[in-house]
């Protein structure tokens, strides 16, 4: 957040919800509770395509209704018949990482992203958020697969938790993070638990806390990969969720709704695995340095959220020295890496 003083933030975001809950009178409102890294939350959506889009991904975290820690206030105008948002401000009030001048401080996050229009505002004074787009169903593949990522990222680091981007995979007695940017293997390496005696957790973002151990919590029951990886995974063939568009993107998958039974939910968060392809040669485990670890997940996870730089540096630091760290060099059996880190986690179990 911008260290500054927002008069407007607050009167803006009052207006904002006069709108969601003008709507919500007019054309009905639904409510859904999840439970996020021991947090309730509540969405508020307008029916239809908003809410499909905020609710699929975290259907694994569903829970009933109880006294929410954060409220989210969600809706479209195109599907919902809820009216739009309106700015309160000018052109030149935009700034890095779409941050809006004059509505952010130590209570508020206020930021719009491009591509298509996304606005998101983030009252921590008061646990509530407002999410709007003007068409829910327009939104792109990699939005539906995390729904309310910045926003609840935001929130979450208001809680001193820590969101990273990360996959993480185990068994109930504790599991690995797995670290590191687009290309060296985290993906196809979380999804390949599905067929083996590991648990999956998370394919691109988790959420850590520290107290009174470190421990990694689900975000998204989302997987994703590329469509030339596809042939390595038979048991996701066929479940892709955008199968008419895998020439200009990736396959997304709801696993929730087919592998329910693998998920989970929390587990213990027993070493730091940054995995490297090698093609040619053996796979194999190695011990790795706290500072290379530090700039995988740290670097990976500022990209996606450049305004938590400081925030996400000090935890990220605190986190790879509490922990063992290890590369996983990939080579030429990939199923040879997987069964690296069931031995791994085995070893822990025995201590």
């Amino acid at each position: 957040m911008q260290n500054l003083t927002a008069p407007g933030a607050a009167k803006y975001f009052d207006a904002a919800q006069d709108i969601f809950e003008n709507g919500a009178r007019l054309n009905g409102s639904v409510s859904d509770f999840f439970s996020i890294a021991g947090k309730i939350v509540q969405i508020r959506s307008s029916p239809g395509a908003m809410r499909r889009h905020v609710s699929r991904a975290l259907a694994h975290l569903a829970t009933d209704a109880a006294e929410p820690d954060f409220t989210i206030y969600a809706w479209d105008s195109e599907d919902s018949g809820f009216g739009p948002l309106r700015p309160a401000w000018t052109l030149d009030a935009f700034g890095q990482h779409g941050l809006i001048s004059g509505f952010n401080d130590d209570g508020f996050h206020t930021a719009i992203q491009a591509g298509p229009s996304i606005f998101r505002m983030v009252d921590a004074r008061r646990c509530r958020a407002i999410y709007w787009t003007p068409s829910a169903a327009g939104l792109p593949v990699w939005e539906k697969g995390a729904p309310l990522r910045p926003l609840l990222h935001e929130w979450l680091r208001s809680c001193d938790l820590l969101p990273v981007h990360g996959g993480a995979i185990g068994n109930r007695d504790g599991g690995v993070l797995l670290a590191g940017a687009g290309g060296t293997g985290k993906s196809n390496l979380s999804l390949s638990a599905i067929a083996s005696s590991l648990l999956y957790a998370s394919d691109d973002f988790c959420v850590l806390s520290q107290s009174p151990a470190w421990t990694v919590h689900s975000l998204y029951s989302t997987g994703k990969l590329a469509a030339g990886d596809l042939h390595r995974h038979p048991y996701l063939q066929g479940l892709e969720s955008n199968a008419d568009s895998l020439d200009r993107e990736k396959a997304l998958f709801f696993l929730q709704e087919r592998f329910p039974e693998k998920l989970l939910r929390t587990m213990p968060l027993r070493a730091i695995v940054t995995p490297r392809i090698v093609h040619d040669e053996d796979s194999q485990l190695v011990p790795a340095s706290t500072a290379a670890a530090q700039k995988a997940i740290a670097t990976s996870t500022i990209e996606l959220s450049p305004w938590t730089a400081a925030f996400t540096f000090s935890r990220v630091a605190a986190l790879v020295r509490a922990l063992p760290c290890y590369e996983l060099r990939i080579g030429r059996r990939p199923k040879d890496a997987l069964a690296q880190l069931e031995r791994l986690l085995d070893r822990f179990g025995q201590a």
